[in-house]
């Protein structure tokens, strides 16, 4: 029951397409009951046939495949219409919840298997809808038929209950490996796609490191993989398929042994036994049918729990008031760990003054790109607090939070698009072509956007590719400039850059930078010279803070970082 209520709460919210099903449903019944009606009219022509043709029933009979050809046709379109429509309502509430999940979530999860949850997974989940139809007509023709057996022929018909035993079996075992197959699918196509993807997205590195035969013999294990789980899953489908050819001929021993001695006694007619045959094999392929209607769904309970527990995760809280002013940023005894482990952070304490330029430096892993993911509420401490000036930054609506900042990062992405849609990306408001521009001087970008074919409209390729590192950066900053935050968060945006590109990204920045609250993670000594306070970070701990003057004459790590970053400035 737990189970149910977890697959049903995957539609609600889903704008499912009543209609439509009811359509379904009514077609499905419709061409069902043209289905028995066509073998009474076989067996009313053949009992007529044995003096004269009856045209009356043959031009009936004609109608009644004529109308089922149609009711075929529509049950068709109708189910494929049903189908897609509930996939696309599931897939659009899935990748809006996506967009809701704290960013805690993505840590554990593959993006491959979080792609598939979008793009194929949602297909499970409109196989319950249709295939509950399904099951629904499906039992109306076995009852029916059924009913017509008995109607026609008690004894026959008692004969003919053994076909059901062997389709419970049937269906049973198809079950069980319909389930199997689905979840062995699904997690050897994540594993293949997961693998293709990395290494595409990294041809470069394969091709300059000659490790293209490498690549060749790690990926045969994973394609022999996906090879025997196609190959299984093609067997399940053979299976049920050869089945239903057993059962279908069980159903014609069952009426030709039992009812031929019937007829050569003289207590059946040979067009009675053709109809009982008719409804027999109706029934035995109706409850193959149905089993493998339950078959496909319990196939699909593997994609759906993945789909379930996603929908279940709770959301990233952003509820409060709308951030107003400026304040100082402060954190009062923060710890900090991922996924329970070893604390990134430990009980650190400092004020981001208002108006200033705050640099951070140390070691590697010292917890400092942890610190702005705080700051910028990607994660939520484990102790302490983070205030906007003596308030709880929980207080405050995540939407106002972050549009009162900006971020560079070193890996500032470009999404594919055009250089406006990117400059504007996130914006609620319409930006023209004269503050592009001039959010485009500002950040050195204006020079190459105007030299790029099709300027503002040049498309930027995917993930920028169209544009060097350094012109990526100016494209960012740029962005920030035109949303004009009162925040500006900088995580090493110059580094990995040559030294002219460095030098006109930091010009761009320090431009950037005027009037506003900046906290950014320095990689070079000269870098800190422009800040108000330095922070020095080591293993998670703060171990010295203060203007950069006072920390060359008392912190060991920061004279050591003078003199290995710019000895010239010193």
């Amino acid at each position: 029951m737990k189970a149910l209520k977890r697959y049903v709460n995957i539609f609600k919210g889903v704008k499912l397409p009543w209609i439509s099903m009811l359509v379904l449903l009514i077609v499905s019944v419709i061409e069902v009951t043209l289905g028995l009606a066509s073998v009474e009219l076989t067996a009313s022509i053949i009992d007529a046939s044995q003096s004269t043709i009856d045209a009356q029933k043959l031009i009936r009979y004609a109608v009644n495949l004529s109308l089922t050809v149609v009711a075929t046709v529509l049950e068709t379109y109708y189910g494929g219409l049903v189908d897609q429509k509930i996939c696309a309502g599931v897939r659009v509430k899935v990748w809006d919840k996506l967009m809701r999940l704290p960013l805690c979530y993505y840590d554990t999860e593959n993006p491959n298997d979080l792609v598939n949850r979008v793009t194929s997974d949602p297909g499970s989940a409109s196989t319950y809808i249709t295939v509950g139809i399904s099951c629904i007509t499906t039992v109306y023709a076995a009852v029916t038929a059924f009913t017509q057996l008995f109607t026609f022929h008690t004894g026959l018909a008692t004969w003919s209950l053994l076909i059901i035993p062997a389709t419970i079996g049937v269906g049973a075992v198809y079950s069980i490996l319909s389930y199997h197959s689905s979840l062995l699918g699904a997690r050897a196509y994540a594993k293949t796609t997961g693998y293709m993807n990395e290494r595409v997205h990294n041809l470069r590195l394969i091709r300059a490191l000659g490790t293209e035969g490498y690549e060749k013999g790690k990926s045969g294990p994973i394609f022999k993989r996906q090879y025997w789980t196609d190959l299984y899953s093609q067997s399940t489908v053979g299976y049920i398929a050869i089945s239903i050819q057993i059962l279908g001929c069980m159903a014609l021993g069952i009426s030709f042994v039992a009812g031929g001695k019937m007829v050569a006694d003289g207590t059946l007619t040979v067009a009675t036994l053709i109809v009982f045959y008719g409804f027999s094999s109706m029934v035995s392929i109706h409850m193959a049918n149905l089993f493998m209607a339950v078959g496909s769904i319990i196939g699909a309970n593997g994609s759906l729990k993945k789909v379930s527990q996603l929908l279940e995760h709770a959301d990233e809280t952003g509820g409060g008031e709308t951030l107003e002013g400026e304040e100082d940023i402060v954190l009062e005894n923060v710890t900090f760990a991922y996924k329970d482990d070893v604390p990134v952070l430990q009980d650190i304490s400092c004020r981001l003054p208002r108006g200033k330029v705050t640099a951070i430096v140390g070691t590697n892993g010292a917890g400092k790109s942890t610190l702005m993911k705080l700051l910028e509420r990607m994660y939520k401490p484990d102790s302490g607090r983070v205030l906007f000036g003596d308030r709880d930054v929980e207080n405050f609506s995540l939407e106002s939070w972050r549009r009162a900042m900006a971020i560079v990062a070193q890996d500032t992405p470009l999404i594919s698009g055009t250089v406006r849609e990117n400059l504007t990306y996130g914006l609620d408001r319409e930006v023209d072509d004269e503050e592009l521009m001039e959010a485009a001087k500002l950040a050195n970008a204006y020079d190459f956007i105007t030299a790029t074919p099709g300027g503002l409209d040049a498309d930027v390729g995917p993930g920028g590719t169209s544009f060097s590192g350094g012109q990526r950066q100016c494209l960012a900053i740029a962005r920030a400039v035109v949303r004009a935050p009162k925040y500006l968060l900088l995580d090493e945006a110059t580094s990995n850059l040559d030294a002219k590109c460095e030098d006109e990204v930091s010009t761009a920045l320090d431009r950037l930078m005027e009037g506003r609250t900046t906290v950014m993670i320095a990689h070079s000594f000269r870098a800190t010279l422009a800040a108000d306070q330095v922070i020095v970070m080591d293993n998670g701990h703060i171990v010295g803070m203060g203007t950069p003057e006072e920390l060359l004459r008392t912190n060991a790590y920061y004279q050591t970082f003078a003199r290995r970053g710019d000895k010239e400035v010193v």
